[in-house]
């Protein structure tokens, strides 16, 4: 019993470490980016021995990893499961970028670093899969429902966080503003595509 109770205290321990270094390496991405955080950064931002970091993160990967985890526990990613009860479509659009633009507002500095940074590390992509994955099925299920081939374009610029940046800082809308402006056009692509088909 004393020996399974030494091993539970362990395990919190590791985890309590993991989440510390987890969480300095979100903040340093989030200030200086990736490409600029070293684990003497880390090791000095989490109060931890460098041995300590390198330790719990034997590669880059595993580090990023948790801090991509970390990033999404603190801000977590829309859910598009809800919106698929949304039986309008366009009302399910202006819903899910609503949420999303949320999203990047919450977490405008560390994606603005990590987009910058991120593509040209090795491990980067691999990295931000899981992020991906989600937005593969956000962009499902606001594609529902609507003529794909035709509206994909918008959509896929609309779901894009540098397209949002631009919109939001260099023009200055505000992001029911640019809820608005994708929303309207893809009506436009969509009536275009009805008008000359005949099909809603």
């Amino acid at each position: 019993m004393a020996r399974e109770y030494k091993m539970v205290k362990r395990r919190e321990k590791v985890d309590e470490t993991r989440r510390r270094i987890a969480k300095a390496t979100y903040e340093l991405h989030s200030t200086v980016g990736p490409a600029f955080t070293t684990i003497a950064l880390i090791s000095d931002r989490a109060g931890l021995p460098r041995q300590t970091v390198y330790r719990n993160f034997g590669n880059q990967l595993d580090l990023l990893r948790s801090c991509i985890a970390f990033g999404l526990e603190t801000h977590p990613l829309p859910d598009p499961v809800p919106w698929q009860s949304i039986e309008d479509r366009g009302e399910r659009l202006q819903v899910g970028l609503t949420e999303l633009y949320g999203w990047f507002e919450a977490t405008e500095a560390v994606m603005t670093n990590s987009t910058r940074d991120l593509p040209a590390m090795r491990e980067g992509a691999e990295a931000m899969q899981p992020i991906g994955e989600v937005f593969g099925r956000i962009f499902g299920t606001l594609s529902h429902g609507w003529d794909v081939a035709r509206v994909a374009p918008l959509l896929a610029l609309a779901l894009d966080f540098a397209t949002w940046k631009k919109l939001h800082r260099e023009q200055g809308m505000a992001s029911t503003a640019i809820v608005e402006l994708w929303s309207h056009l893809i009506r436009c692509r969509q009536a275009g595509y009805a008008f000359a088909t005949g099909k809603a």
